[in-house]
């Protein structure tokens, strides 16, 4: 997700509007170009993203709290079943969660009894979840980083990246975070991610649109149009849903959403490459099984 660089400066000229500005705003973009995570670090934007994710009604930026529950069940299920356990001689297991949000999954995982590290781009969302561990008394290390280029310390026993934050990432971003994890792993450590299908991609599939806020928006507060354009790059497996934000003034911002959809076989021989072992392929992370309708898949892997 990001903004993308401004071609020029207004849509407005005198009183009339650049159509041919607004024709260059319209061009298909390059490949993840714009990738540059603002989605998440506009003041705006980030407080009605935090307001997404702690609504329990919906599944839009995390998910509701049963399937958050659920999902760290999973998650423990899996980490008892280690072949090796780790030894940490009376001392908590460690777990990172990555792209944590306002920590709603770190929180569980600190009440079960471990040791939890998370780590997020979004200011605001960081500073709910230290505010809320305090109010619950629970110990967590919050980070404010960038997870594509941050050092993700370690050594961990589990490392958690939910919620389709690996697909919004470039080819390059994916194959660098997880050697990083495989890094920050011990061996035989668990990592959890989950990432979409095409499926899920076919029912999302929307069209293009436009429409008019005049008074706190998603975007912004003041009166402004959005335009939503959606492109599909079928080659690489990825789609992008493109927002340019206009005020009345004529002026822009643009916000790239973008998402790569992976196979069973295509996620298994990535994880491979990168020095990891799957144990399990779910239709969801909370376990549901995983087939041809399956809009998700909820990965399990064991760092070699």
């Amino acid at each position: 997700m990001g903004t993308t660089d401004k071609p020029d400066g207004n849509l407005i000229a005198g009183t009339r509007l650049r159509l041919d500005l607004l024709a260059r705003l319209s061009r298909r973009p390059r490949l993840y170009s714009g990738n540059d995570r603002s989605f998440w670090t506009d003041p705006y934007v980030s407080d009605h993203v935090l307001e997404a994710h702690l609504d329990p009604h919906t599944d839009d930026a995390s998910r509701r709290p049963a399937r958050i529950s659920a999902t760290v069940e999973k998650i423990l299920e899996h980490y008892g079943n280690a072949a090796e356990p780790a030894d940490h001689d009376g001392s908590r297991p460690r777990l990172l969660d990555i792209a944590c949000g306002p920590g709603l999954y770190a929180a569980q995982f600190a009440a079960r009894g471990f040791d939890v590290t998370g780590i997020d781009y979004a200011d605001v969302s960081i500073t709910y979840a230290r505010d809320q561990a305090r109010k619950q008394g629970l110990s967590i290390d919050y980070i404010r980083a960038d997870l594509t280029t941050a050092d993700l310390g370690g050594p961990y026993d589990v490392i958690t990246f939910i919620y389709g934050e690996f697909c919004t990432l470039t080819e390059q971003q994916r194959i660098s975070l997880l050697k990083r994890a495989g890094s920050a792993l011990r061996s035989g450590g668990l990592m959890v991610f989950d990432v979409f299908t095409e499926a899920y991609v076919r029912r999302n599939r929307a069209c293009d649109e436009w429409h008019v806020t005049l008074k706190d928006g998603f975007w912004q507060d003041e009166p402004h149009l959005v335009l939503l354009q959606h492109f599909h790059y079928r080659d690489d497996s990825a789609s992008v849903a493109r927002y340019t934000i206009v005020d009345e003034a004529g002026g822009y911002r643009q916000f790239s959403v973008w998402w790569r959809h992976f196979s069973a076989a295509g996620i298994t021989e990535m994880l491979e490459r990168c020095g990891f072992t799957v144990e399990s392929l779910y239709g969801s992370l909370w376990g549901d099984p995983f087939d041809g309708r399956s809009e998700w898949i909820g990965v399990f892997a064991r760092n070699r």
